[in-house]
């Protein structure tokens, strides 16, 4: 069966930030070729060392894709081994935004984001933590994603701060 010639005006495009926060050096070739297979990098590749973790590297950067690739993408970039990284859709027609977080210990968590970046949790996901047995911060927590972001900020700020290094010295 061929192609739908009418598919492709209707695929939905998207924009966001791909950040990587630790990447094992070893696999790192390996991963730039998954993930140009998903998206359309707007930058260049650039690798800088990640401190916090031994033999391990970091990179941040913009895409465009069509918005059916980025699951794939979020699911090809699980499946890499001690993996620290944070995928940001931006919105579509005056909608949420997307957040996927992959933290090694704790896994895939996906989250809706409001346009100043705030998670939202809508009324289905709360009356459910509200029904369920056990502690009801602790589920609100979780729907917060409160353990990945505990995981990454060390990480966010590791970049953070080598990029204000970076400025500072003129890199």
């Amino acid at each position: 069966m061929g192609k739908n010639p009418y598919l492709s005006q209707f695929q939905l495009r998207t924009t966001g930030q791909l950040y990587l926060f630790s990447v094992p050096m070893s696999v790192t070739s390996h991963l730039q070729w998954c993930v140009e297979s998903f998206v359309t990098l707007a930058a260049p590749w650039h690798w800088m060392p990640q401190p916090m973790i031994a033999k391990s590297q970091r990179t941040e950067l913009p895409f465009r894709s069509n918005l059916d690739n980025l699951p794939q993408l979020v699911s090809a970039l699980f499946e890499f081994p001690n993996l620290y990284a944070e995928i940001i859709r931006d919105p579509i027609a005056n909608g949420l935004a997307e957040r996927w977080l992959i933290v090694p210990k704790l896994g895939l968590k996906r989250l809706d984001i409001n346009e100043v970046g705030d998670v939202v949790i809508d009324e289905n996901q709360l009356r459910s933590a509200m029904q369920s047995e056990g502690d009801l911060a602790t589920k609100i927590s979780w729907l917060l994603a409160e353990d990945w972001e505990r995981e990454l900020e060390p990480l966010r700020i590791s970049a953070a701060n080598a990029n204000a290094r970076m400025l500072a010295t003129g890199g």
